[in-house]
């Protein structure tokens, strides 16, 4: 549920009022004979709105709205929308709302938001510019740029945000708050040297402005330029001793890999500010990079008493339950993760320490199906998951009876359709793994004629043309996948990948890198990945921040043999040769590996 912040209910409160001084609209005839419908349909819609069911009472609003004069039904309607997120309704209310009120901004602001999910960055921009200039006559442009970039931070579609606000930002020049806003959307998006350009922009426009200054070394930092980032936020925390300036100051230095100055800082702000839990979970994270167990361990069992870290924490405290060799409370832990990100995994996993672990492949099957219906909203993921593990247990025929019966059973139920799209993933993954490529890619074929262009089935079939060393197949794959997934990290980074590593084309792949970072800057693969691109293009410095840091958090021997290739090219070739032996240690046969070690040696 999306609903309006304090301070947007604040300037429309203030708009409507100034709206309400300065015009005194005219009553337009209700049409004749109408009335009855209008107070039919009002009245269903409040009826519905008390018993909870809001999209009824939403879509009502809307139907009183179309055959009504009073803007209020509109405007009801319009709110109830956006919190719902049923775009069409919206939009379809905001536009009557505009018809019957066209002076009203707050109905502009509404359709701005509705424009912007349907992915009409025109149309919406010409709408903010309408509410931007209501606000501007009361106040200034900084103000509604700034309260347009509040709505469009919570928008998925980031691209599209940002496209918005930079043609907002063109259209009233010089304000700080536009700056700032356009560059917090294009970190959002990936877009980091837009992101560096109107952060600077803003800090010049108001030295005094913390905030933009914050931003402004994140922006450094996402930029590649860390030892800037560094430098302003340790003048910041110098000149600032509040804990959100200094917690953010710690978050950099992680990010950076400055793991000994991070720690000093947060055990300085912890004894300040005992129990503190932003602080305890970065120190939690970090003793996990270092694997020391049991300081993480103490800290998330504290943690996992604050709601707003709850099933993260027993998420980890499951995996180190795993790493300790401890089955059974690893799997309790995994258990009692009900939401969020972890949610999925934390019961993959405990559903594998069942069935290899513990040897009780029904047990395995019984939990995922007992979470599924506990918890409706990853019913999908458990139906694929049942399928996996029936697959793993060499049970495919089972798997692929449990699915189409589910199908069948309710062939319109959209869950159900995504369960069995996803048994043919399976299904192929599991050929390939065999190395029978041909059934694989019978398998996805038959999967994607039932369900045509399934975003997963045309993300395994490009991998597949990888496996088969088709690049150029699986190249174009990605790319049709990423102009319709402009905004999914996973299949932006595979593609800005396989064009790092197998095409010469890397300022394009760092740019659909850059976008799947800003979607999840703190996924090893895709720091690797950007770690990787920036090497190619000869920026080693810069590469070796990020696949430093990759390395701490997810020890791969493709990530090593990354990292060593940039100690070499910058000189370090002590520290790349060490690196390169510890690696080859743990992992003997890694091809890339002994490879590299072969080129070094020559």
């Amino acid at each position: 549920m999306r609903h309006l912040p304090n301070s947007l209910l604040a300037a429309f409160c203030a708009i409507a009022a100034c709206a309400a001084l300065a015009q005194t609209p005219t009553p337009t005839p209700t049409p004749k004979g109408t009335q009855v419908d209008i107070d039919s349909h009002a009245l269903l819609a409040q009826i519905a709105f008390e018993d909870g069911r809001r999209e009824d009472a939403a879509k009502e609003f809307l139907q009183a709205a179309l055959l009504s004069d009073d803007p209020s039904f509109a405007e009801r309607a319009a709110r109830l929308a956006y919190d719902l997120g049923l775009t069409d309704t919206g939009l379809s209310a905001a536009r009557r709302w505009l018809v019957l009120a066209p002076d009203d901004s707050r109905a502009h602001w509404f359709s701005g938001i509705f424009e912007a999910r349907t992915g009409n960055a025109d149309a919406a921009t010409s709408e903010f510019g309408e509410f931007v200039s209501a606000v501007q006559a009361i106040g200034n442009a900084g103000s509604g740029l700034g309260l347009v970039v509040e709505a469009l931070s919570s928008e998925p579609d980031t691209a599209t945000a940002t496209k918005i606000m930079t043609s907002l930002v063109e259209r009233f020049p010089g304000t700080a708050e536009g700056d700032y806003g356009l560059a917090q959307l294009a970190m959002r998006s990936g877009d980091f040297d837009l992101a560096l350009q109107h952060a600077e922009s803003a800090t010049k426009q108001r030295p005094d402005w913390l905030e933009a200054e914050l931003l402004y070394a994140r922006a450094l930092l996402a930029s590649g330029k860390s030892d800037q980032a560094l430098a302003l936020m340790d003048k910041l925390a110098q000149d600032h001793g509040e804990i959100e300036v200094q917690l953010q100051y710690a978050e950099l230095l992680l990010s950076a890999g400055q793991t000994q100055k991070a720690r000093m800082l947060l055990d300085k702000i912890l004894d300040d500010n005992p129990g503190l839990p932003e602080a305890s979970r970065a120190l939690a994270f970090l003793a996990m990079s270092e694997n020391d167990l049991d300081t993480a361990e103490k800290l998330f069992n504290d943690l996992r008493y604050q709601d707003r870290f709850r099933d993260e924490s027993f998420y980890y405290l499951g995996r180190i339950a795993e790493q300790r060799d401890q089955p059974l409370q690893a799997t309790r832990n995994y258990s009692r993760v009900t939401n969020g990100s972890h949610a999925v995994e934390a019961q993959l996993r405990a559903a594998q320490i069942m069935l290899k672990s513990m040897e009780n492949g029904q047990g395995a099957l019984r939990h995922l199906e007992e979470f599924g219906e506990a918890n409706p909203r990853f019913k999908t993921d458990m139906l694929v998951a049942r399928g996996q593990l029936l697959l793993e247990m060499k049970r495919s025929d089972d798997a692929r009876s449990l699915l189409d019966s589910a199908l069948a059973a309710d062939p319109k139920d959209q869950t159900v359709q995504e369960a069995h799209a996803q048994l043919y993933v399976a299904l192929a993954q599991d050929a390939s793994s065999r190395g029978a490529y041909d059934d694989a890619e019978q398998l996805l074929e038959e999967g994607l004629a039932q369900h045509p262009n399934h975003r997963s089935l045309r993300y395994s079939q490009a991998l597949l043309y990888q496996e088969r060393g088709e690049m150029r197949k699986s190249a174009r794959a990605l790319e049709d996948l990423a102009k319709d997934y402009p905004d999914d990290p996973t299949v932006l980074n595979a593609l800005g990948y396989l064009l790092t590593d197998q095409f010469d084309r890397y300022t394009e792949a760092r740019g659909y890198i850059q976008k799947a970072l800003a979607k999840e800057p703190d996924n090893p693969a895709i720091i690797d990945s950007m770690g990787w691109v920036l090497y190619k293009l000869g920026d080693y410095k810069g590469a070796l921040d990020y696949l430093d840091r990759a390395y701490k958090l997810y020890s791969d021997p493709e990530v090593a043999a990354h990292l060593v290739s940039t100690k070499w090219a910058l000189g370090r070739k002590q520290e790349a040769l060490d690196l390169l032996r510890s690696a080859l240690e743990k992992s003997p046969d890694d091809e890339r590996l002994r490879e590299l070690s072969k080129r070094i040696d020559k």
